[in-house]
């Protein structure tokens, strides 16, 4: 495939780039359970300042993504790439010596920002594309790959051997070497941001509503996400087994996008969220019940086939329902705030009653999530549920 006449987004060149760049953007999040299982084990942090760490990245993530339709246009996108980099490596490369609570918390919010930099940029590059679904589909699934090397990686060759400071000069050098593609990214955009049209009453409180469906499935993703290494250890199982498995696991989260995408429309909307949302609280009983690496494997699987099938269908109905393109832009840091909440709520429970509590959380935060994607679809007078 080269270029179109009209759009030098549309190249293999650049999707590559800007898939394997968003990865870096996407890296904390995928590898999150193996870095605070690291980090609990090396610093002695507890649940409650685990998800307090967890939630201060996300802070950062989503402030500059929120901030990003101030500066994302404006700045050589190379120069930019290469600037949040290097922003990432120097913090994880600090982390092992400025090891206080504080110290975690502000270097995990500077990670956040340079992270949320990378992805907000991503997306402002592929929404230039002439062809935006096999840009960001392509995007999805180099995006996996990144976050399932380093699941299958750390905590068999790195955790064992070096504890965090392994996994945070791991990082860093996955930062650095990702980080490399930004040379392969055009530099600035081929259309700039333009005027609106005014958005109706009707279609802001459905563009909400939809938002509010993305934040409330996400936030409770994040909240069983985050500690499922630590919830694999009550029942001690094998770490690099635990690896491998949540390494698999990751892998199907991505295909679960793609199927998606397959499925698309042809069931209406209601149906494939109610299946998928049922499929998560599968996976959520069986992280439960789970008592062998086969059945964490099995709960690790399904409860993330939900989360890129579910998120596919709250997004694309954001899209709909918002007439104007302003609103759905806000999803990227509604997954940032999600990601914040989640695990700073799971762990108070965790610390208060136990994994059953966190468990619990998720799947009421999924019901959440269904109850205001099922008011859009009623209300909005456009779609077929």
């Amino acid at each position: 495939m080269t270029s179109t006449a009209s759009n030098p987004i549309d190249t293999v060149t650049v999707y590559i780039a800007a898939g394997l760049v968003s990865g870096c953007g996407a890296l904390m999040f995928n590898v999150m359970p193996v870095f605070v299982g690291a980090m609990a084990d090396s610093l002695s942090f507890g649940e409650t300042q685990l998800g307090d760490i967890i939630a201060s990245f996300n802070v950062g993530f989503t402030l500059i993504a929120i901030a990003a339709i101030f500066w994302v246009r404006k700045l050589n996108w190379r120069f930019a790439t290469f600037a949040a980099v290097t922003l990432c490596a120097v913090a994880f490369l600090s982390m092992p010596y400025l090891n206080s609570f504080q110290a975690m918390a502000a270097l995990t919010l500077i990670v956040g920002l340079g992270m949320g930099a990378l992805y907000a940029l991503v997306m402002a590059i592929l929404s230039d594309s002439d062809e935006p679904d096999r840009a960001f589909g392509l995007k999805l699934g180099l995006e996996t790959v990144p976050g399932a090397a380093l699941l299958f990686l750390l905590p068999v060759a790195i955790v064992p051997a070096y504890g965090f400071a392994g996994v945070t000069a791991a990082m860093a050098v996955s930062v650095l070497v990702l980080g490399i593609a930004g040379f392969f990214l055009p530099v600035r955009g081929v259309r700039s941001i333009g005027p609106t049209a005014p958005l109706r009453l009707e279609n802001l409180w459905l563009s909400v509503f939809a938002l509010l469906a993305s934040l409330s499935f996400f936030t409770g993703i994040s909240a069983s996400w985050a500690f499922l290494e630590l919830l694999a250890d009550t029942r001690s199982l094998p770490a690099g087994e635990v690896g491998t498995a949540l390494a698999v696991a990751f892998v199907i989260c991505g295909i679960g996008g793609f199927i998606a995408a397959i499925v698309a429309d042809r069931f209406g909307r209601i149906v494939p969220v109610v299946s998928i949302i049922v499929i998560n609280w599968a996976g959520l009983w069986q992280l439960s019940v789970f008592a062998n690496i086969s059945e964490y494997a099995i709960g690790s699987s399904l409860f993330l086939f939900s989360v890129n099938f579910a998120l596919a269908y709250t997004f694309g109905l954001t899209a709909k329902v918002d007439t104007t393109g302003r609103m759905v832009v806000l999803s990227a840091a509604v997954l940032s705030i999600g990601a914040a909440i989640g695990p700073a709520t799971a762990g108070r429970i965790i610390e208060a009653g136990s994994y059953d509590g966190m468990l619990v959380f998720s799947a009421a935060c999924s019901l959440m999530a269904l109850i205001f994607y099922s008011i859009v679809c009623r209300f909005d007078r456009g779609t077929v549920y």
